[in-house]
């Protein structure tokens, strides 16, 4: 059995790898929070009504996560 010889990767290579990966974890540490604020903010009084609607289905679709969160973080 012949040893195992890695692929070459080129320098370039390997740090365009490592930006794509960067980017794709700055995106998403930045769209989670933000989905959630909205998400939040929709089930808020000062959110308009189509807002308010969409948040609502969105949740339920999910299992009304952030409803049970706002629950968790302002009980009555």
């Amino acid at each position: 059995m012949p040893p195992y010889v890695p692929k070459y990767v080129s320098p370039k290579q390997a740090a365009e790898a490592t930006a794509r990966r960067r980017r794709i974890i700055y995106w998403t540490a930045i769209a989670i929070p933000l989905v959630i604020l909205l998400l939040a903010y929709g089930y808020s009084d000062q959110a308009p009504e189509f807002l308010r609607r969409l948040t609502i289905t969105i949740d339920g679709g999910l299992g009304l996560p952030i409803l049970k969160l706002i629950g968790m973080l302002a009980p009555r």
